[in-house]
């Protein structure tokens, strides 16, 4: 009886970890900040910087978060299950970017 070897495109799955710390701290920082603007109201750069309001903080802290650090973090999970679910590497290395 033959051992079955397997192989798995590993560096997709790293990119996207890689990917998931980055927007995970971007997303984060943002929350950080508009929670700051919350308590010190100071911090509500409005008068000299528009794009630093709460109001613009908060949508892109959520954003980040969500889509990009949780997005990342579900195409992460699945690139490396799947392949050994099936048993088989990706398709194409080029698709998978």
């Amino acid at each position: 009886m033959e051992i079955e070897k397997f192989s798995y495109d590993n560096r997709i799955v790293k990119q996207f970890a890689n990917a998931t710390i980055f927007w995970g701290i971007v997303g984060m920082t943002a929350g950080l900040y508009a929670a700051l603007q919350l308590v010190f109201p100071v911090l509500n750069l409005g008068q000299y910087f528009e794009y630093a309001t709460f109001g613009r903080v908060r949508p892109v802290h959520t954003n980040a978060v969500i889509f990009a650090f949780v997005g990342n973090g579900i195409f992460m999970g699945v690139y490396y299950s799947l392949q050994r679910l099936c048993k088989a590497r990706m398709f194409s290395d080029t698709l998978s970017k």
